[in-house]
């Protein structure tokens, strides 16, 4: 389909739209909207009601991905066939101008998905989880916010610095210590004496919007980037056998 193009793109374009019949005009102008699927392996064959004329492939370059001209209703169920649980993503809907942008993202999902409990053979959608996208589009601009922050708290133990995120993350998003106490189920005391110990680290930063909102941001940067970093290293241990003894559980005290 050589009225698609993509900014930037990697591969080969192995689908093309075949030549149109003699004596019979093309339509100008191309796709309004395009969405594009980033993949982790090439998929086979598409199914019956996908051909070339329907989607551009790109698939042998080192990121394969799909893009799809004016995606029509039923294209979710279609594409889980085609890729028979490979992992990919799906990109927004987007003007045809913005196909490297809805890629873009989609790459980025993809990156993060493998690590995600039972994400791993799914096709997922950055429309379900454009808070991640937003937050991790950037890694090293988000690791920035998310240490201007939090470094303050790098004196405390792993423990008591859990503790202080828990509760400063619980104090923004429930509205105040009585809320925090109930999401942590502990005794809204223990919350303000815990709040107190904030005060005192971060000063007046706690009083404005500003900075309460950066705050919550780079309490999210943090707890993704510690989950994905803990998936990450499980995935790379080595399975266990079922006759080995469990090597994460230490002896049982008095």
């Amino acid at each position: 389909m050589d009225a698609l193009t993509l900014p930037g793109g990697r591969g080969e374009l192995v689908s093309r739209r075949p030549s149109e019949p003699a004596g019979r005009a093309r339509p100008r102008g191309g796709p309004g909207t395009v969405q594009a699927v980033a993949l982790s392996a090439a998929p086979g064959p598409p199914p019956p009601g996908l051909s070339a004329v329907k989607v551009v492939a790109y698939l042998h370059g080192p990121e394969p991905y799909l893009l799809i001209p004016d995606p029509v209703p039923g294209m979710h169920r279609t594409l889980v066939r085609w890729l028979k649980g490979q992992s990919a993503v799906a990109g927004p809907v987007v003007a045809r101008v913005d196909a490297g942008a809805s890629l873009r993202w989609a790459r980025t999902l993809l990156a993060l998905a493998p690590k995600w409990p039972g994400s791993a053979g799914e096709l997922l959608f950055v429309e379900d989880h454009l808070a991640k996208v937003v937050l991790l589009q950037d890694p090293l601009l988000a690791g920035h916010l998310s240490a201007k922050w939090l470094s303050r708290l790098q004196d405390m133990t792993p423990r008591q610095r859990e503790r202080m995120e828990q509760t400063l993350l619980a104090w923004l998003e429930g509205g105040g210590a009585a809320g925090a106490a109930l999401l942590l189920r502990i005794h809204p005391q223990t919350v303000r004496y815990r709040l107190r110990k904030l005060e005192r680290i971060f000063g007046s930063s706690l009083r404005t919007s500003q900075a309460r909102f950066e705050i919550l941001l780079a309490l999210k940067i943090h707890g993704m980037a510690t989950e994905c970093a803990r998936l990450r290293t499980r995935a790379e241990l080595p399975p266990r056998r079922a006759s080995e003894p469990r090597q994460d559980v230490g002896p049982t005290g008095p």
